[in-house]
């Protein structure tokens, strides 16, 4: 019976490590082909996200949240929508910026039942060496998020 219970222990053990080294990625070739939502470059000091999300940002969403996306008065995304947000640095040539080094590639996915602990989302970030940034989706992330609580956490808006 003790070994039973000490089985029992080391694979709850197991599942709970498994959660937490939970990733999700996608590539760029697949991530690029989905909607392009926006494209920013945030350059100056001053504004409040400059650290750590300088540089030139490049928004995606898939089918299933393109619709939620548009709709900025009320919106709500359903399960299995995925944004994909990819920082690079912005180099100044000729007095245009151009995109340097990615320095971020960031994951959205809404699933409410596996993500209940953080409102339906799941967040995933990576440098531009594929290591993960994320250790905390709740701390790390969507602490930030709760100021888009009325647009569904999503602060991306679609340009038109």
């Amino acid at each position: 019976m003790k070994s039973y219970l000490s089985t029992i222990a080391l694979l709850l053990i197991g599942i709970v490590s498994f959660s937490y080294s939970d990733e999700f990625k996608v590539k760029p070739d697949v991530y690029r082909n989905w909607h392009h939502v926006k494209s920013m470059v945030i350059f100056d000091e001053k504004h409040p996200l400059y650290n750590p999300f300088n540089g030139i940002h490049h928004v995606y969403v898939n089918d299933k949240g393109l619709n939620s996306i548009k709709n900025q008065n009320n919106r709500k995304f359903p399960d299995g929508t995925k944004i994909a947000i990819v920082f690079y640095e912005h180099v100044n040539s000729n007095g245009a910026f151009i995109e340097g080094a990615k320095r971020i590639e960031a994951f959205m996915v809404k699933d409410s039942k596996k993500f209940k602990s953080t409102d339906g989302w799941g967040y995933y970030g990576y440098d531009g060496n594929g290591k993960n940034l994320i250790k905390d989706m709740s701390k790390d992330c969507h602490s930030c998020h709760m100021q888009a609580k009325d647009k569904d956490f999503v602060f991306s808006i679609w340009t038109k």
